[in-house]
């Protein structure tokens, strides 16, 4: 009798933790979704602070406008709510920056405490003074961090609903690219050139706006030569070949030259790349737009992969749309 008690005990303790368990487990898929738009952060900050010295330090750091936009652009959209206000429904934002007086100075990110997708940034110091120094040194690595989750989130998106048509010109040219499902054929030539456009109309752009993808390659880069000198000339030929206005042979794609574009080294696919900024115009009209160029150096191949979005919206803020852009760009891959 003692022995079945005892079994019984054993069977009742497994089930019990295994209940336990399981309602673990459950709990971790019961995090609510997160709300809020991309390039937009709660700030969590006393009041008092926000108007003096630390809110003044924040608001520089975001106020450098964006590069390659046709008009100043703050890289994010702000809400403040003091500590106390916290609750609940702030909680579930997606970007969340806390600034706070601290015994311990803190530069720590946390993800989805509270939600999910979600970026929680701290930034605390003892003083005022040691917190703006603060935020002046992790102000860089800050940006970086929401940017970066947040083109992820909208990477995440575009997987679940990318295009399944196969383009010829990535076959052609040895490319991936999760591109989503709004973007539709302008132009795709096997081997050599893709163009594929989305349809912005409405919210809180208005007429026929897009924004435009490109891919093609170009000649291997002359090292004897300035690289922006050599992505310009690539980004005119292309232009002038293929992206036409509505005098075919009158009008065409240029790179504007009134405004040089910005261009910086970084790794795409795990490859040397050259990202550039700037602004396009059309040759013998009035339209212009910003547009973000990636030239990927393909040694193997011997050649550079170009894979480009640009944007038409005039009169309307255009800094989502790149981003939107920049997202799609960034998953591209050359096959090996």
């Amino acid at each position: 009798m003692k022995k079945i008690i005892t079994f019984l005990a054993f069977v009742l303790l497994i089930a019990c933790g295994g209940k336990e368990g399981k309602e673990k487990q459950d709990n971790s898929y019961m995090i609510p979704e997160s709300t809020g738009r991309i390039n937009h952060i709660i700030v969590v900050v006393e009041p008092q602070h926000w108007k003096g010295k630390i809110g003044k330090a924040f608001k520089e750091l975001i106020a450098e406008p964006m590069i390659g936009l046709p008009q100043p652009e703050f890289q994010f959209n702000i809400s403040t709510i003091p500590p106390k206000a916290f609750n609940k429904m702030f909680q579930h934002s997606r970007n969340l920056l806390v600034l706070q007086l601290s015994d311990k100075e803190t530069f720590r990110t946390t993800k989805d405490k509270y939600a999910k997708p979600q970026t929680i940034v701290e930034l605390k110091a003892a003083t005022v003074d040691e917190l703006v120094a603060l935020i002046a040194s992790k102000g860089p690595e800050m940006i970086d961090v929401f940017k970066n989750e947040d083109i992820k989130t909208i990477q995440k998106e575009n997987r679940k609903n990318k295009i399944a048509t196969k383009i010829k010109a990535l076959s052609g040219l040895g490319v991936k690219m999760d591109i989503p499902n709004k973007y539709r054929v302008v132009m795709d030539t096997l081997n050599s050139f893709m163009w594929m456009r989305s349809h912005i109309s409405g919210g809180i752009a208005n007429g026929d706006q897009t924004n435009n993808l490109l891919a093609y390659e170009a000649p291997m880069f002359d090292d004897s030569k300035p690289v922006l000198e050599q992505i310009i000339k690539n980004r005119d030929r292309v232009g002038k070949a293929y992206i036409r206005g509505n005098n075919v042979d009158k009008m065409y794609m240029i790179t504007e030259a009134a405004r040089t574009p910005v261009v910086k080294e970084i790794r795409i696919d795990g490859k040397k790349a050259y990202e550039t900024r700037g602004t396009w115009e059309v040759f013998g009209a009035f339209n212009a737009g910003p547009f973000l160029n990636y030239s990927i150096i393909d040694k193997k191949n011997n050649r550079v992969v170009v894979v480009e979005g640009f944007n038409y919206a005039p009169s309307v803020n255009k800094r989502d749309f790149m981003f939107e852009l920049e997202a799609v760009l960034k998953t591209t891959t050359i096959k090996d």
